[in-house]
């Protein structure tokens, strides 16, 4: 949560602000999913499975949006993914 919250402490512009916080918001969310889907295999939970696969490729399928937005707008990544 500390680095989630120095972000907005910077002195980068607001639009620098907001995509490294989403990036570091959603990052931690895919890094949980990829460790509940490892778990899920293991326990071969199929439809929890699945429901978690979904989430997490949903969430990227959204900061591939963002991520479109971001260099449309500022003419470069907002990460590289």
């Amino acid at each position: 949560m500390d680095d989630y919250l120095a972000i907005f402490e910077t002195d980068l512009s607001d639009g620098e602000k907001i995509s490294r916080a989403f990036d570091h918001v959603t990052s931690l969310y895919i890094q949980h999913s990829e460790k509940d889907i490892e778990l899920l295999r293991a326990m071969s939970d199929k439809d929890a499975l699945i429901k978690e696969q979904i989430k997490m490729e949903t969430i990227k399928h959204i900061r591939s949006i963002f991520n479109d937005c971001y260099k449309r707008s500022t003419g470069k990544k907002a990460w590289n993914d």
